[in-house]
């Protein structure tokens, strides 16, 4: 009886992981520094915050996907914004 599962198709990698995994840190980041701001935190506070959590994320293994370069940008749009 066959499965969808047991498949070779589905043994193979993911070509947009990598791109995906990039996304939802973006979006991590971008929640974590709407709630600092939210919470009353200045910048340069959210900056160093979402810097840290993604640093410490990665302190065992791996690269980050995001570099710091792009995390500041990304909260610097938070805090740029009105809403």
């Amino acid at each position: 009886m066959p499965f969808s599962w047991m498949d070779d198709a589905s043994d193979e990698p993911s070509t947009d992981g990598a791109q995906a995994r990039s996304d939802a840190y973006e979006e991590e980041v971008r929640e974590r520094a709407g709630l600092l701001k939210r919470m009353g935190h200045d910048k340069a506070t959210a900056i160093h915050r979402c810097l840290g959590n993604v640093a410490w994320a990665f302190t065992v293994q791996g690269v980050p996907p995001l570099t710091p370069a792009q995390i500041r940008k990304i909260v610097n749009g938070v805090y740029g914004s009105r809403k």
